[in-house]
């Protein structure tokens, strides 16, 4: 009973700071649309960085950074474990999502995301990964960075999948290095393991998932950044070596994982 009026007291709020913010966002694009001043990126960046702070605190999520990532432009690859991975990312990192075209299709979150500025791809057209990669040239800048997902989908966390190479292309073709991070989650709740109460994958229902995690009490994640860039010309060997350095990093999800802090790293609650 407690963890049901818990997650429905944390959707109403969630559902409040998610359109507050992409409310004022948007009134915020046209009027950036019309005077264009130079600091436009770092505005929205920092409207984005509160919304992942009250969503982060709203959640309980215990947020543990090791290493940095450094200010932009850069191009990071990541690990993909839940819709949840944009938080840490985006408390960490003033950068644009790509994420898969499916997305825009759900309800509300489709059109907030297309407001927050996240690029959107259909991986099963070979066009549109050229378009994207024409996207991300114009994208970046001195306030903006670009995150992706290459392993393109969310796992339950046993491992780093493979690494698709398609979105590789513009770091490997103007040879710019390549950061890297890899997430990992931990349950507080022995009865709630990381690996279906936070990690979203295979056929999950979104709503009914989300619904599962705004009831828990509280949970960890932990955000790694490697600690050099990677960088080469073939898109391919680039997807293997940065396949290689996240999976170093990354530490896997089990049932029976227990909570542990690492005391060197930088700890936000």
């Amino acid at each position: 009973m407690i963890a049901t009026i818990r997650g429905a007291i944390r959707l109403l709020l969630f559902l409040i700071i998610s359109l507050l913010t992409v409310l004022f966002v948007a009134v915020g694009n046209i009027l950036l649309r019309v005077f264009s001043p130079p600091w436009a990126s770092v505005w929205k960046n920092k409207i984005i960085y509160i919304w992942a702070w009250l969503i982060s605190g709203l959640l309980k999520m215990k947020l543990n950074i090791k290493g940095s990532l450094g200010k932009p432009p850069f191009f990071l690859v990541s690990n993909h474990l839940s819709y949840l991975d944009v938080i840490p990312l985006w408390l960490c990192a003033e950068g644009t999502f790509i994420a898969k075209s499916e997305i825009k299709s759900w309800p509300f979150f489709g059109w907030a995301t297309k407001i927050l500025g996240v690029i959107f791809i259909d991986r099963n057209t070979r066009r549109d990964v050229r378009r994207v990669n024409k996207l991300i040239a114009s994208t970046m800048s001195k306030e903006q960075g670009v995150i992706i997902f290459p392993e393109g989908t969310s796992t339950k966390g046993e491992e780093v999948k493979p690494f698709h190479t398609s979105l590789l292309q513009y770091p490997a073709k103007v040879t710019m290095p390549v950061h890297y991070a890899s997430i990992s989650y931990k349950s507080y709740d022995s009865n709630r393991p990381a690996s279906d109460y936070i990690c979203w994958w295979g056929d999950m229902p979104f709503f009914g998932h989300f619904w599962q995690l705004l009831k828990m009490r509280s949970f960890e994640a932990t955000i790694t950044f490697g600690d050099q860039t990677i960088c080469h010309p073939d898109r391919k060997v680039l997807a293997s070596k940065l396949h290689r350095a996240v999976e170093a990093n990354f530490d896997p999800i089990t049932a029976s994982q227990q909570r542990h802090t690492d005391k060197k790293s930088m700890t936000y609650e």
